[in-house]
């Protein structure tokens, strides 16, 4: 009851914590989500600002080369002389610029100058028609334009500006900045990616350039914080979690992101959470502190009242318990004693008190070990006693038999042992009865049980003889007549075909597939002429002489017989053909019957299961020189065998498959010419989840036939 009432508070505070940690964990995360958003927006100001510095070392320089004479009049007049002055002007101004290159396009977008003439001859036939910078310089404008990277180039910035005749285009100014140049100048210490299009173009970790952005930093969440804002948590190639703050530039239309680490959030966060269940565990332990208490002092009060309780029941049960209860001290002397163990011996309380309990025992009880121990009551050598069958001697010297037991009392300020009694003169008299009773009982149970089990065993082997024997017979009777039939139509079909090449002037072919499958025909007659004569073998317990037989190529022969149903139930053979040749004792048609019926059991099985692929492992394992058995495993992928099965599974017309579909007889067949061929066999659940039999043949051996020989005699 008391733990009843306690799980309510005790679910009630670990619920109250849980959300108590809970919350503490979410602000802590939020402040410090918070904190880091402010400090990286300051940090991105940084790389902007860095960014436009480093980019304004360059926007002059369109101007200043659109401002000069001689750009102008080359321009206007294009000369050779002209060409070269304005191209070395190029040439001595990139240098002092730190730019990659400087050229000068006309009004068709065709370079008139160049600032690395002396080794891009081949520059001057590139048309700039198209290109954005040139658009906008032919607009007025001051063009802006970058190229993505590539494999041929790892990109570049374009800078140009209009050059103007009397308010007339003449041309354009254009100054090229390899991105490369700009690394240099962005900061060193910040986690940035300068990105256009979903491309890095440039970032603090070089490896990250040319790459896709949602490759290097990949999207995981976006995280609403406690002031409302949304911010971006992505994954980084090294699975770390970083805040990602990104800024477009509207006139260059590239992304710049600076990139935070969370792993300090969340170090925050998991510290919030540790302290708040802390605080939380130590307050539940201060309140469970002082329940304990009170419980406890409750506790003292109801201990104090059961033992009392406990006290006078003790007593109560003990006058009248229906067993002798005697203690003992240390020293084996008789402290206490109930009425029945006083009525049972014959005394009184004040004359057996301080006496020896083995004076309570017969000398002659003949229980040498039970006074050993009895002498040790007091000792580290003392071992309880319980049931023992001994003697006891009342008052007046009359001995009756009785169960002794003792064991010392636990949890006692002194040693006190405590000694049952219980006389046992009843049931030993009842036992000298029964023993007799039981004595002559036995005997007939004997005597009849033999007789019966004669009569059973015969029964057994009479019926099994009958019901085999008028199946065998109907067997054969029927099947006799069409084989005879068809061995008739054989002969004819021979006949007719001898005939038809008789009149023919081609010389008969050994290989004609007619002949052939009147031989396929005619053997497959034979083996159902030796399948009745298994039936007649199995039913009268005759079995042949046994011979060599190899097991191999009557498997090949038998699994000849299945090949087209392997392919029409998509049936999948496993079996690796042993090389060393070996063979077993016995008969091919009997061993030939033994693999049939265990393959076709297989497919049945496994015809039962769809939609699923289906696999028939086959294994014969070859014989050590030592060993005196050949093992042949058969495992199929069907539903396997239940349990309650097992004991039924070689029992004549035992089967699991539905009306009609089997009489049940293949494994009882198989289970009675193994036990014929001295064998074993045996089912199992395999661990593709279908059945498995293994079927254990003797070696051949030249002394087989001998033994065979003095079996059937």
């Amino acid at each position: 009851m008391k733990s009843q009432r306690l799980l309510p508070i005790v679910l009630l505070v670990i619920a109250c914590s849980a959300l108590l940690t809970w919350q503490a964990g979410r602000y802590a995360h939020d402040w410090s989500m918070i904190q880091l958003k402010s400090e990286g927006e300051d940090r991105l100001l940084q790389v902007i600002s860095q960014f436009r510095s480093a980019l304004g070392e360059y926007q002059y320089l369109p101007f200043l080369i659109s401002q000069n004479r001689e750009v102008k009049s080359l321009l206007l007049s294009p000369a050779p002389d002209k060409i070269a002055e304005v191209s070395r002007y190029l040439e001595q101004t990139n240098l002092v610029a730190g730019s990659t290159a400087l050229f000068i396009l006309d009004t068709r977008g065709r370079a008139q100058a160049f600032s690395h003439w002396r080794e891009q001859q081949d520059f001057y036939l590139i048309s700039h028609a198209e290109t954005p910078y040139f658009e906008q310089a032919r607009k007025g404008q001051q063009g802006v334009y970058a190229v993505l990277p590539d494999a041929a180039s790892g990109g570049a910035f374009y800078l140009s500006a209009p050059v103007y005749n009397h308010s007339r285009f003449a041309g354009a100014a254009t100054v090229r900045i390899d991105l490369q140049l700009l690394q240099p100048e962005l900061p060193q210490n910040e986690n940035f990616i300068i990105s256009q299009h979903g491309k890095v173009l440039l970032a603090s970790d070089e490896r990250w350039a040319l790459n896709p952005l949602d490759e290097v930093l990949q999207p995981l969440q976006q995280e609403s914080l406690g002031d409302d804002t949304v911010v971006d948590i992505r994954m980084l190639e090294d699975g770390r979690k970083v805040l990602v703050q990104s800024v477009l530039l509207d006139d260059l239309r590239w992304e710049i992101s600076v990139i935070s680490s969370i792993e300090g959030v969340q170090r925050i966060g998991r510290t919030a959470r540790l302290y708040s269940l802390g605080g939380c565990i130590a307050f539940s332990l201060l309140l469970l502190l002082l329940r304990e208490r009170q419980l406890k002092n409750i506790s003292r009060l109801e201990t104090r009242e059961v033992l009392e309780r406990n006290e006078a029941n003790q007593r109560n049960i003990i006058n009248t318990a229906h067993v002798g209860l005697i203690s003992l001290n240390g020293a084996g002397e008789i402290q206490f004693i109930n009425p029945m163990a006083m009525k049972l011996f014959g005394v009184s309380m004040p004359r057996v008190l301080g006496l020896s309990i083995e004076q309570l025992i017969a000398a002659d009880a003949g229980h040498g070990p039970l006074r050993k121990n009895l002498a040790r009551i007091g000792s580290s050598g003392f071992a309880p006693i319980t049931a023992l069958e001994t003697v006891g001697v009342r008052s007046d010297q009359t001995a009756f038999p009785m169960l002794f037991s003792i064991k010392q009392m636990e949890q006692q300020p002194e040693a006190i042992y405590l000694v049952t009694v219980i006389d046992i003169t009843p049931r030993k008299r009842l036992e000298r009865a029964l023993q007799q009773a039981n004595d002559q009982l036995e005997e007939k149970v004997l005597d009849r049980t033999q007789a019966l089990k004669e009569a059973q065993d015969e029964l057994v082997q009479a019926e099994k003889m009958a019901a085999l024997g008028r199946m065998s017979s109907a067997v054969v009777h029927e099947l006799n007549q069409p084989l005879t039939a068809m061995r008739t139509y054989i002969s004819i079909c021979r006949h007719l075909l001898a005939q038809r090449n008789a009149g023919q002037e081609s010389v008969v072919n050994d290989n004609d597939p007619l002949d052939q499958n009147l031989d396929l025909i005619n053997s497959l007659t034979d083996r159902m002429a030796q399948l009745t004569r298994q039936l007649k073998i199995f039913a009268y317990k005759k079995p042949e002489q046994l011979t060599a037989v190899d097991p191999v190529s009557v498997l090949d022969q038998s699994l000849q017989l299945f090949r087209e149903r392997f392919e029409n139930d998509g049936i999948k053979l496993d079996y690796q053909r042993p090389d060393q040749a070996f063979s077993i004792a016995g008969d091919n048609a009997r061993v030939e019957q033994i693999f049939v019926n265990l393959i076709k059991n297989a497919c049945d099985a496994m015809a039962s299961v769809a939609s699923k692929e289906h696999k028939l492992h086959i294994s014969i394992t070859a014989p050590e020189e030592s060993a005196a058995y050949i093992r042949i495993r058969i495992a199929d992928t069907g539903p396997g065998i239940e349990n309650q099965d097992f004991g039924h599974l070689f029992e004549p017309f035992f089967t699991t498959k539905s009306m009609g579909d089997g009489l049940g007889l293949g494994l009882s067949i198989v289970k009675s010419i193994v036990t014929d061929l001295q064998g074993e066999v045996r089912a199992s659940n395999s661990q593709t989840g279908g059945a498995c039999f293994e079927v254990r043949l003797l070696k051949y051996q030249h002394d087989d036939l001998t033994v065979q020989a003095e079996q059937s005699a």
